[in-house]
């Protein structure tokens, strides 16, 4: 149904009819113009028929300025009303489309079946206007209202802007269009890529990302749409990351833990205050210098021993473990450091750097060698025994050196049983001659130095030693005949671990174990690993 808004004039019967006769219309009529803007007011309309200027009796120069009015009209509020004028020459009706053209009617069929055509073509043709410009009309009210702003260039000037651009610059519509696109931005380039620069402002720049969209060009000056990701937030997301990151430094660097970075081939990266004081190289520093040069010596540079040394910290899933490494101060004397370390992957599985936390564990023993310092957690282990601090100390230190250094370039593994002496010796036997009986006590004080130096040869022998609380060994091949069945301890643990765990839940002993295969020491009480010294 075509509802069409006939005006009366010269001519107008015949369309009537026509009309009416040939073509399903919801016609309305009106007897002037200002009636049918009354009726195109309160109706909508497919087309408007309207007398042409110059019909018999009009007002000709105000007539014109009348339809010419209401087309516009019509087209600022987006109708898409199609307007026809009709007339009559020289006997036949003309009418003519104000958009489409002039089509001359005869009266005759073929003028009305001419006029009906014209008709529907004019209907189709409003109701493409329509559907068109509502699609129009929804992109420009999604574009106008999306938070990313854009402008648009032509030849190097601006003639549009959304609301989101208009509010990022703090001016207004009419105040940007001509500007040049410099006026805008502090750099422009020709190019479909993504770049960073500044938005000029009133209030000064804003940095943004800009992303081109451009027209194809016609000549050398640039044409296309600007659109524009404010970087305000990420640009002071970045600057607090930065002095975060230098306070963080800045606090490393005067914390008394000791922090060390290096990269994945075990070069020096970092090193706080309280690292390089510990290590004596205040005034080198150690940034750029390989890791094995605060290592004891022997470790070659070029190998990645040292690496896999600390690697072996980062991957230890053990809760309990403390992983106390021997070190090398710049004097040459020896410091034992515990460490926490972090290892750091691309998504691909590439080690990229190691994070490394210390504490300085190191005593000084009474002839001036440093030894590991058992401050921390010793005496939670020592508790409710027998076993003086000194001697479990110099047991551990014993053992830490075994794990070490073997003997003969041989890894070696042993056990120490320290404390209850008379439950232990009652519930183990011998395996060999005790090297120990009969020697004078001051020859079998695990406290010397050179005592202890003599315990390497006898780490060789089976069985365990069993040392007093105040230190004095008192057996070594020891075998201990307690039943190790319902020992409880993590999966991976052998013999020797199992048959010690076992001792330790019948007596009032400290185990300590030297694991031949992974060279570390574990401190085993009532039953269970409570340290693993690695």
């Amino acid at each position: 149904m075509i509802r069409v808004l006939l005006i009366h004039g010269p001519g107008g019967d015949a369309l009537i009819s026509d009309l009416t006769g040939q073509m399903e219309v919801d016609l309305i009529q009106a007897a002037s113009l200002q009636a049918g803007k009354v009726q195109d007011a309160r109706t909508t309309f497919d087309i408007i028929l309207a007398p042409a200027p110059g019909y018999p009796g009009s007002p000709e120069p105000v007539y014109s300025l009348d339809l010419i009015q209401w087309n516009q009209n019509v087209r600022s509020r987006g109708d898409s009303i199609v307007f026809l004028l009709y007339t009559v020459v020289d006997c036949s009706l003309v009418v003519t489309d104000v958009t489409a053209g002039i089509s001359i009617i005869s009266p005759d069929q073929a003028a009305s079946r001419s006029l009906i055509s014209s008709f529907r073509q004019a209907s189709n043709r409003g109701r493409l206007e329509r559907s068109f410009r509502a699609g129009y009309d929804l992109q420009s009210r999604i574009i106008a209202s999306m938070p990313l702003a854009y402008f648009q260039v032509e030849e190097g000037r601006i003639t549009d802007a959304n609301q989101a651009c208009l509010d990022l610059l703090g001016r207004s519509s009419e105040q940007i269009k001509g500007l040049h696109i410099s006026d805008l931005l502090s750099s422009e380039e020709e190019s479909g890529s993504r770049y960073e620069t500044s938005l000029i402002t009133p209030d000064g720049p804003i940095p943004v990302r800009v992303c081109l969209l451009p027209e194809e060009k016609k000549s050398d000056i640039f044409s296309g749409i600007f659109f524009l990701e404010d970087r305000r937030e990420p640009v002071e997301l970045k600057a607090r990351l930065r002095e975060t990151e230098r306070e963080c430094r800045e606090k490393l660097w005067l914390s008394e833990t000791l922090v060390l970075k290096m990269d994945p081939d075990g070069v020096i990266t970092f090193a706080n205050n309280a690292t390089l004081r510990c290590f004596g190289y205040m005034d080198p520093g150690l940034e750029g210098d390989h890791i094995s040069m605060l290592l004891p010596p022997g470790i070659d540079p070029e190998s990645v021993a040292p690496l896999n040394l600390f690697l072996g910290v980062a991957n230890e899933s053990e809760p309990t473990a403390i992983h106390i490494m021997e070190h090398q101060r710049r004097d040459g004397g020896k410091i034992y450091i515990a460490w926490t370390t972090k290892a750091y992957y691309t998504p691909s599985g590439e080690l990229t750097g190691l994070l490394c936390i210390g504490t300085d564990m190191t005593d000084q023993t009474p002839e001036g060698e440093g030894r590991i310092s058992t401050r921390i957690w010793r005496d939670r282990v020592i508790e409710g025994t027998d076993i003086m601090p000194e001697a479990f100390d110099a047991i551990l230190q014993a053992c830490i050196e075994i794990a070490r250094e073997g003997r003969e370039g041989k890894p070696v593994g042993t056990t120490f049983l320290v404390g209850d002496r008379d439950e232990v010796m009652t519930r183990s036997r011998q395996l060999i001659l005790n090297p120990f009986y009969g020697h004078p006590a001051d020859m079998r004080t695990v406290i010397k130095k050179d005592v202890r130096e003599m315990l390497k040869e006898y780490a060789l022998l089976d069985g365990a030693f069993v040392v007093s609380g105040d230190g004095m060994l008192e057996a070594a091949g020891r075998y201990i005949t307690v039943d190790a069945s319902q020992a409880s301890l993590p999966k991976g643990m052998g013999t020797r671990h199992s048959s010690t765990a076992a001792i330790t839940t019948v007596t009032r002993a400290v185990g300590l174990v030297v694991s031949e295969s992974g060279g570390r020491v574990s401190v085993i009480k009532d039953g269970k690993i409570v340290k693993v010294i690695g």
